[in-house]
């Protein structure tokens, strides 16, 4: 059997012509022979053999039968009108039996994996059509959407969506296919956005119409939108899983598990063996806090497609979150050895290595993500976070520097630029970067402390600011609900620069009560600030870390000094914690 024959099962065939242009009766049954009259002309009797051929299709073989006929019909001799209807049976063939392979492809959720060739042969018969006839908006139409499939001509897609448009007249659904042929290739969400509203607008109820808009409007973040439309398509098709599938990935966004879980639910119901759904629903799990049921999911999904690195990369980070890091990192490294450039096994195994305070295995791991995204200020941040808790601040600064030089507005890499700068004791550039993340994000209380900190300590008198760090500093008390030792100490801080001392000391001691109630964690630090206030001096504070080596050298060193209050709590901070 060939590779598309099995393709024919399942399709409704409307026998005789499907193009419009053929009309014909059937052959009529034989007569007896008399005598004088003209017999039938091999090419007439090839065409008759063909009409009756065109009523017994069963599958693709016998759509190139009927061509064959027609072929050596034509070759034979025909007068002039069955000439005619030759050709237009030719024709109509052609098209049919590229409608009915399209099909294969384009009408079902799981094509074949050879689908590209399928492609190419109803592409192949479709050209025919369109050279015979070029006014045939349904053979447009369909090289539209064909070729709008991945690896297709997109330019050839759009011509001939628009030539579609043009020969469709009024029927409402191929003129909506098309519309989301365009809606398919184009660029500008805006313009796509028109473009699927008129694809609804003319098949309000095709689920594949609404399924189209809705999955455009789940990825530009309109959640509501998204899951409106999907609504409207299960209402039309309660029972597709795909379309329940997407409908549960709406909820899910629209941060609703509990709507997300019931759709994933009732489509696993109907396609249990479907890893995508599994794997969506374990996601849902993972959020609800059910780790059980997650990875119960996850581990039926690895059972169907044991190469599926997405679901083994899902359970690691919730064996990560529940400290079973050994058999977290089995499951990096399996992805790993299926592919050792994948770019979320080596964020991962970086992010378990931080965890784990093994910098320089972390810096490996998004030194190799950096080399494949050299231009993604988001990893060169996290790498940057990674040299700084690895105290190596210069290193920190040059990879901030250089997400900052990509993208301006990158908060992380401004944020962290800010604590390696403190951490040298450069001030005039912490201040920069410091002002400039505020602008970014003027509610984060880490940049409100880590400002006012500055502005109230350095030794710096070009810097210092006493009326400003008590205004940010009282925001991000304000913020914190007063609850956060270090962010009292610093509004302790300014009122000591303004010369306040009894307001000094009253917060100081303020953050030692803080302090106490939360553990100690920096008793030392708080008490020795108290001490300067009642003396009447207010703190300054300047690091100097001295750097050595590389990721796999020896740790950088700091010299005697206070902590500062960019690292109160003595904790490194992670790539991952802001």
């Amino acid at each position: 059997m060939s590779v598309v024959r099995r393709f024919a099962a399942g399709f409704v065939l409307v026998v005789g012509c499907v193009s419009p242009w053929c009309r014909f009766q059937p052959a009529q049954a034989e007569e007896p022979a008399v005598a004088g009259q003209d017999k039938p002309s091999a090419g007439q009797e090839l065409l008759d053999e063909a009409i009756n051929a065109k009523f017994e299709i069963d599958d693709l073989e016998d759509f190139g039968r009927v061509i064959d006929l027609c072929k050596r019909a034509i070759d034979q001799g025909l007068d002039e009108g069955s000439r005619k209807f030759a050709d237009d049976l030719y024709t109509g063939t052609l098209l049919d039996r590229a409608t009915m392979l399209s099909g294969a492809i384009l009408e079902t959720d799981d094509p074949d994996r050879n689908w590209k060739r399928i492609r190419s042969l109803a592409l192949r018969d479709l050209q025919e059509v369109l050279a015979r006839d070029p006014g045939v908006g349904l053979a447009h139409l369909l090289v539209a959407r064909l070729e709008a499939l991945p690896d297709g001509n997109q330019k050839r897609a759009g011509e001939a969506a628009r030539r579609a448009l043009e020969l469709l007249g009024d029927d409402p659904l191929p003129r909506a296919q098309a519309n989301l042929v365009l809606a398919a290739i184009d660029t500008d969400p805006e313009k796509q956005g028109e473009l699927l509203d008129a694809a609804v607008e003319l098949s309000p109820r095709n689920t594949d119409v609404l399924k189209a808009r809705g999955v455009h409007r789940l990825v530009h973040d309109d959640f509501a939108g998204a899951r409106a439309d999907l609504q409207q398509a299960l209402e039309q098709d309660p029972d597709e899983p795909s379309i329940l599938g997407t409908y549960g990935l709406a909820c899910m966004m629209d941060g609703k598990p509990d709507e997300a879980l019931d759709a994933f639910d009732k489509a696993i119901d109907i396609d249990p063996r479907a890893p995508g759904l599994l794997l969506q629903r374990a996601r849902v799990h993972a959020v609800r806090g059910d780790r059980d049921k997650a990875l119960a999911d996850i581990g039926a999904v690895i059972e169907l497609a044991p190469r599926e690195a997405e679901a083994r990369l899902l359970r690691a980070r919730i064996l990560q979150q529940a400290d079973r890091t050994a058999e977290a990192i089995a499951d990096v490294e399996t992805v790993l050895e299926q592919n050792p450039e994948q770019p979320a096994a080596l964020e991962l195994r970086g992010l378990i290595a931080a965890e784990q305070r093994d910098y320089p295995e972390a810096i490996r791991n998004f030194r190799k993500l950096v080399a494949k995204a050299p231009d993604d200020a988001v990893v060169l941040s996290q790498l940057g976070m990674l040299y700084l808790a690895n105290k190596q601040p210069r290193e920190a600064i040059r990879r901030f520097t250089k997400a900052i030089e990509i993208d301006a507005d990158e908060f992380a890499a401004r944020r962290g630029r800010s604590d390696a700068a403190i951490s040298i004791g450069d001030h005039a550039a912490a201040l920069a970067d410091l002002e400039k993340a505020l602008a970014l994000e003027p509610d984060d209380t880490g940049i409100l402390n880590n400002l006012a900190w500055l502005l109230a300590t350095s030794p710096d008198d070009g810097v210092r600011n006493a009326t400003r760090a008590i205004e940010l500093a009282e925001k991000a008390c304000e913020k914190t609900e007063w609850k956060a030792a270090h962010i009292i100490s610093t509004l302790a801080a300014g009122h000591a620069e303004k010369g306040d001392f009894e307001m000094a000391k009253t917060f100081s001691r303020r953050a030692v009560e803080a302090d106490a109630a939360a553990g100690g964690e920096v008793e030392e630090q708080l008490r020795a600030e108290l001490a300067s206030y009642e003396v009447g001096k207010p703190w300054r504070e300047r690091q100097e870390m001295a750097e050595e080596g590389d990721a796999g050298g020896p740790a950088a060193v700091t010299k005697p000094r206070a902590p500062a209050t960019a690292a109160r709590d003595n904790k490194p901070r992670r790539p991952f914690d802001d």
